[in-house]
């Protein structure tokens, strides 16, 4: 065996005088465990059930005498072949007919019986746990009542780091039981921490960390103090054994899924997190107020394992009891999520819940649910539809109104075009009623819908909102999020792709190398104002400007999109309304068609009646789908690589192959983050994405992620086609590596051996750690490399480069990883992802103020969160002003009057505008887009396309514009 380095045994000492001092675990020798073979100290055990089932095992002496120790021993080892240890202690042992529990889960109260054999659970540890013949270690191993339940690695990061620990686990034997056992083995170092149910495959390691920092909860620990605190703490390892952990039985093989083997689930660290903050607080308010009304907001990203997590929270809120009694304290849990998630998501998770079989209903048909709540189901999941009709039961109903019922409620935003709106408009819909699906939706968030029920409602019941992207009236609502876990996180940890990292605008798009974009000298010819107010327009009845851009779009795909994912990348084209989609559609097939291409494109959408023709417009026909067929299964299929929407699947809809985006619709705040976010989702092999947009700058979207992603302060820029050049250039002129370095590189990886490249590969590292030698100076020049070669792969689909600059590419990609060692460069380069294309400031752009109901730009002045005077107009005054400055009939003037007042009548709109009444810049920039957007989109309902494609109604100080601004100045001056 290797010798351990002393800080590893440093690091390894103070967490066992830790668990010494602070949990009063005790300490066991090697000797103690007693069945090498399966890692148990049998006297712990013995002495465990004398010490609280002595009358059983009297009953067990009586038929077996002196051998009834060894006939515990020899059925819990049978048991043991197949099933897994942790099963066995939340269910207990049955030994010829009589049942011996091995551990005591924590009681309902003090006073329970059960109490004192809770107290009888003996944790001890063994340091330095020495298994098979040539006494291979690990670190910890941690034992309830002499059976081991946990396995810990630990590394000082002055030596190694929580990926050695991972990989040391995963290269060993691992038929020793060790491996086998325990139901959660741990690898740590002092900053991070990562766990896994099977230890078998680095691949099952998971991040398992407070946050993207961890640090010390007191003085004097270590930045990884919580696990040894709290991690491993008693009551947090017997609830995760009496309530946690998960077992999902093995399937069989399908037709299109594979044979899968039976697996444990551990909840990740926040989502245990979120579950004993809810718990605990519902029990806290209830002691001291005798009612559960509580609201609680769950900001968790996209990629947080958000459905297991709502299960775990329904199966604990289903199992609290008034303090000190048998009561229950919540009677009925309603989780309340879209169609989609009741027949996929929730069913498929709720079922690995097996012990909860019984106790749920998910009502699928309309009937279902009535009979639920009469039978008094303990949870019931339902859609969102239902959600006005059952608090309206329960407040009508004498039966119900005792009933203390706690509500979760999934992503109310993810509902598409209206299908939960349609119902949430009709608060008290008969419960036999079928689920609406209504194409136009009203333009309001659906969170704002949610919102406005449960104030309506608002009764002795727990709310419990899950959302990525809080609304306004959400926060206004529940307050401040009650548990976090940011996108942020998400991204650093694994379980999404960053969507942000490279956003590029119409800017970039213009300065492709493509025959029908302007070369750069030709750019005159194509005025940038006039060229970029033509892409954000929406042109209904201009093909020429689809055919433009449906072409672009295509080039960009076959070059930069489809290659992606092992050449299986699809992509997802959002145009600005039904009409649009189906012209690109068309256009699209025809262009598919002409070049033979091997792949093929699908139009989402909501049917319509065509505005030009009266025609009625199905999804079905369209796209030729068969009886019963949904499109995004269609889509699943390897021959389709594009999908257009308007609407449809902007949001809720997860397709991990989707890799390309690309918007000629206008995106603003949460919007913004819900649509591009349809790319997040991992696949193997997904690293990157693109998305290309028409309409909106970069940094108008990234500033929308980073107002939700929490810690992201970076602001994008229009790529610069000189970036590259200026990274090559600082490189060589540090002087350590030369343009002849890299030449003679990239030749000898062509045509020589691994061992020759390797050997290269050391005398450069050699030469470079003689050059610098501070760890700080190695990393920056690590880091240029790394940018030098990801802005290259990103500017590529966009500017051309020297030959030069392409081969120390090659060069800086194959080297750089190797000269600092392996781990901390990989983390580097994880931030390296996020961050490029990026630069750390906010640039500061003037600020926007409203003057007589048009927004003008000032350079300098004002400050955030100071409100100008307000002129306050009536909408006939500001109609009177349009007349002044354009051109506009009668018929018109009578448009934009009874627009105007509707937005003006808007409650959505008036709390949003009261919510940020503070933040001027945000009402007068993002906020006011928003509603211009929407103006735009009952225009687009009443077919008024020739409006919206006036540059006079369209135009950035348009008659939209001033129309936007009325309506925000008059719901502020309502405010003040």
């Amino acid at each position: 065996m290797a010798k351990k380095k002393v800080p590893e045994l440093t690091f390894q000492q103070h967490i066992a005088d830790f668990f010494v001092r602070e949990h009063k675990y005790g300490v066991l020798d090697q000797t103690d465990i007693t069945d090498a073979e399966h890692c148990i100290a049998e006297d712990q055990l013995w002495a465990f059930l004398n010490a609280t089932q002595a009358d059983t095992l009297k009953k067990l002496a009586d038929n077996y005498g002196t051998d009834a120790r060894e006939e515990v021993f020899r059925t819990l080892r049978k048991e043991l072949a197949h099933t897994p240890l942790w099963m066995i202690l939340r269910h207990g042992l049955k030994v010829r007919g009589l049942e011996f529990r091995l551990y005591y889960p924590k009681p309902r109260s003090l006073e329970s019986a059960a109490a004192k054999k809770h107290d009888e659970n003996r944790i001890t540890f063994r340091p330095h746990f020495y298994f098979g013949e040539t006494n291979q270690e690990i670190d910890f191993v941690l034992f309830l009542n002499g059976l081991p339940i946990v396995a810990l690695e630990v590394k000082h990061e002055k030596n190694q780091n929580v990926h050695d620990a991972v990989a040391q686990f995963a290269c060993r034997d691992h038929t020793h039981k060790v491996f086998e056992h325990p139901f959660i083995y741990l690898a740590a170092d002092t900053s991070d921490v990562m766990a896994a149910s099977d230890p078998r495959r680095v691949e099952n390691f998971r991040w398992h960390n407070t946050g993207l920092t961890n640090t010390p909860q007191t003085g004097n620990e270590y930045p990884v103090e919580f696990l040894y605190r709290e991690v491993l703490s008693r009551d947090q390892l017997l609830e995760a054994l009496a309530f946690f952990l998960v077992r999902v039985p093995k399937s069989d093989k399908e037709e299109s899924k594979p044979e899968r083997p039976a697996f444990t689930i551990l909840p990740r660290y926040h989502q245990s997190r979120m579950v004993r903050k809810v718990a605990d607080d519902a029990v806290t308010h209830f002691s001291g107020s005798g009612d559960i009304g509580r609201k609680y907001l769950i900001n968790h990203s996209a990629g947080s394992g958000k459905t297991l997590s709502i299960c775990w929270l329904a199966d604990r809120l289903h199992s609290l009891f008034k303090p000190g009694t048998s009561e229950k304290l919540v009677d009925v849990v309603f989780i309340l999520t879209d169609r989609k998630s009741l027949d996929t998501n929730i069913r498929e998770d709720i079922e690995k819940f097996t012990h909860l079989k019984d106790v749920v209903g998910l009502a699928r048909k309309a009937e279902d649910l009535p009979r639920y709540l009469k039978e008094r189901k303990p949870i019931i999941v339902t859609t969102q539809q239902k959600f006005a009709w059952v608090l309206g039961e329960i407040q009508n109903n004498p039966d119900l109104q005792s009933l203390r019922v706690a509500f979760l409620i999934d992503e109310a935003h993810r509902s598409q075009e209206g299908q939960m709106g349609v119902a949430i408009r009709v608060p008290f819909r008969k419960s036999e009623d079928p689920d609406a699906e209504d194409a136009a939706d009203d333009g309001k968030d659906e969170e704002d819908k949610i919102a406005k029920i449960i104030r309506e409602h608002d009764l002795n019941q727990i709310f419990v909102a899950f959302t990525a992207t809080p609304a306004p009236a959400t926060v206004t609502l529940f307050g401040e999020p009650f548990d976090i876990y940011t996108e942020a996180e998400a991204i650093a940890e694994g379980y999404i792709v960053d969507v942000a990292a490279s956003i590029i605008s119409y800017k970039t798009l213009y300065n492709l190398h493509c025959p029908i974009i302007p070369k750069p000298d030709e750019e005159k010819l194509y005025p940038k104002g006039v060229v970029s107010k033509a892409l954000q327009n929406v042109a209904f009845q201009d093909d020429g400007l689809i055919q433009y851009k449906a072409e672009v779009m295509l080039r960009i795909f076959e070059k930069d999109v489809k290659p992606l994912i092992e050449g299986r990348a699809k992509a997802i084209i959002v145009a600005t309304s039904r009409v649009a989609g189906l012209r690109y559609f068309n256009i699209i097939k025809e262009k598919l068609k002409e070049r033979g291409a091997d792949y093929k494109v699908l139009y989402a959408f909501s049917d319509f009646v065509h505005p030009e023709n009266n025609k009625a417009i199905s999804e079905h026909a369209i796209n030729g789908l068969k009886d019963g067929e949904l499109i995004e299964d269609r889509f699943e299929g390897n021959d389709y690589r594009l999908i257009i929407v308007a609407n449809k699947f902007l949001t809720g809809f997860d397709q991990p192959l989707l890799a390309g985006m690309f918007l000629d619709k206008p995106v603003v705040d949460r919007n913004a983050v819900q649509t591009v976010s349809r790319l997040n989702r991992c696949h193997e092999g997904k690293k990157d994405v693109v998305v290309v947009d028409f309409t909106n700058n970069a940094s108008a979207i990234l500033k929308a992620f980073a107002k939700y992603r929490k810690g992201t302060p970076f602001v994008p820029d229009d790529p610069d086609p000189e970036l590259c050049t200026k990274l090559h250039e600082e490189i060589l002129a540090a002087g350590l590596f030369t343009q002849t370095d890299a030449h003679d590189f990239v030749k000898l990886v062509a045509a020589g051996t691994d061992a020759q490249v390797q050997f290269a590969v050391n005398g450069l590292r050699v030469r470079f750690q003689a050059k610098l030698t501070s760890t700080e100076d190695r990393k920056t020049f690590v880091y240029k490399l790394a940018r030098l070669a990801k802005s290259f792969h990103f500017l590529t689909c966009f500017f051309s480069y020297p030959d030069e600059v392409k081969e120390f590419v090659a060069f800086a990609e194959y080297v750089g990883p190797q000269l600092i060692k392996q781990g901390s460069v990989s983390e580097l380069m994880k931030q390296i992802r996020q961050t490029q294309v990026v630069k750390a400031a906010v640039e500061y752009q003037g600020v926007l103020q409203s003057y007589s109901g048009t927004m003008k730009l000032r350079a300098g002045g004002g400050k955030k969160g100071v409100a100008p005077p307000l002129k306050k107009a009536s909408v006939q005054d500001m109609i009177n002003e349009i007349r002044t400055r354009f051109n506009i009939s009668d018929e018109e003037a009578l448009y934009i009057k009874q627009v105007t007042e509707l937005k003006v009548s808007d409650p959505t709109i008036r709390g949003t505008v009261q919510a940020h009444r503070n933040d001027i810049t945000y009402l007068e920039s993002s906020y006011r887009g928003q509603v211009n957007n929407e103006i735009q989109d009952i225009y687009s309902e009443f077919a008024r396309y020739e409006e919206l494609a006036d540059p006079k109604y369209t135009d950035t100080g348009g008659i939209f514009d001033i129309m936007a601004v009325t309506v925000i100045e008059t719901h502020l001056a309502a405010a003040v």
